[in-house]
């Protein structure tokens, strides 16, 4: 193996780490567990969302996000209100509490990034965006289908 591929798998394996203990004391300052901070992740970032979307995007069952959506609710992290295009359903948008909150915990690491992003040219930032775009898709791919096999063992 190349060094190159060495040093990108190290610094793969060392971004997933951050990323991950980032995202658990984010979670801790909401006072949410992993899976809520990012079911309310999802909501933040799709404002109306139905709560069919988000079985969807996680793969969890319709109880696992009932239990969270509630919890969210609770903790006046998101409103729950009847879709005005059909009353049946219920659309969830996150709260001006839960910006405030995630906008105070988020700053010192969106500042970092900010710097990191404005020493990248356009040549950078477009194979950058490339490589995220591709990762994540990889990455929603695999957790839905290991989340697929779980639920049929």
């Amino acid at each position: 193996m190349s060094s190159s591929k060495t040093d990108g798998a190290a610094l793969g394996h060392e971004l997933s780490l951050w990323v991950v203990l980032f995202h658990e004391q984010l979670a801790a300052r909401l006072q949410v567990n992993a899976t809520e901070h990012k079911v309310l992740g999802i909501i933040g970032r799709t404002p109306g969302t139905h709560p069919a979307r988000l079985v969807v995007e996680t793969g969890l069952s319709n109880a696992a996000i009932t239990k969270i959506v509630d919890r969210l609710v609770g903790l006046g992290y998101v409103d729950r209100a009847r879709d005005p295009a059909d009353g049946r359903r219920v659309v969830l948008t996150a709260t001006a509490e839960h910006r405030r909150v995630l906008a105070g915990a988020m700053a010192p690491m969106l500042e970092g990034m900010d710097k990191v992003v404005a020493g990248l040219d356009e040549v950078e930032l477009a194979a950058v965006g490339r490589w995220l775009t591709g990762t994540v898709s990889v990455m929603r791919d695999a957790t839905l289908a290991l989340s697929e096999e779980n639920r049929a063992s």
